[in-house]
């Protein structure tokens, strides 16, 4: 089904195959027809470099919760993408001080903090802690460095993060994929 296919679907097949998982109903409600709903989101309650992906799968993981209760309180009497931007917006508002608390309190991220016993394995994370350093979005740092580097157990990190375990898999996926580039990126210099 094209694009301009799903424009015809009403609210309620929309919800409907939504509760049922359909990938392409997700992939166009979140990601196409919601987009100017979500940059606004961002500019003004998430000023601390959180990406469009994951403002969306917070959401959606929200949505999801105790078998959609969420998503099945929605009554056809407005627009779904209506309804959705007042969920997302009450949502976000109520998260805006975790997400930026998070911001704040990340520490600065200190080398000395891991020892290592060979040379080669040190060179090697001096280079990814160059490339951690330069990545520009400050959460995915912080949670690359206290999964990955400080072996913080996953629920804590959650816990402290106030995001499920499954969404910061998703961020940590997203963090990991944001280094990759930064060291391709320092190779294609070097």
């Amino acid at each position: 089904m094209e694009e301009k296919d799903y424009a015809l679907i009403s609210d309620r097949e929309l919800v409907d195959r939504l509760l049922i998982g359909d990938e392409e109903i997700v992939r166009y409600l979140f990601f196409d027809k919601c987009t100017p709903m979500f940059n606004y989101i961002l500019h003004r309650f998430c000023p601390c470099q959180l990406d469009k992906n994951e403002l969306i799968n917070e959401l959606y993981l929200y949505l999801q919760l105790d078998n959609w209760y969420k998503l099945r309180q929605f009554d056809f009497r407005s627009k779904l993408t209506t309804w959705l931007t007042v969920v997302a917006v009450r949502f976000f508002q109520k998260r805006k001080g975790v997400l930026m608390d998070y911001r704040n309190q990340s520490a600065p991220i200190k080398e000395e903090e891991k020892v290592f016993d060979f040379l080669p394995e040190l060179i090697s994370k001096m280079d990814v802690w160059n490339a951690i350093r330069k990545m520009n979005n400050e959460r995915y740092r912080q949670v690359l460095v206290d999964l990955e580097l400080k072996d913080l157990d996953p629920k804590v990190l959650a816990r402290e993060m106030n995001v499920t375990v499954e969404n910061l898999y998703n961020i940590r996926h997203r963090a990991v994929k944001q280094l990759i580039a930064v060291i391709r990126e320092e190779e294609h210099y070097v």
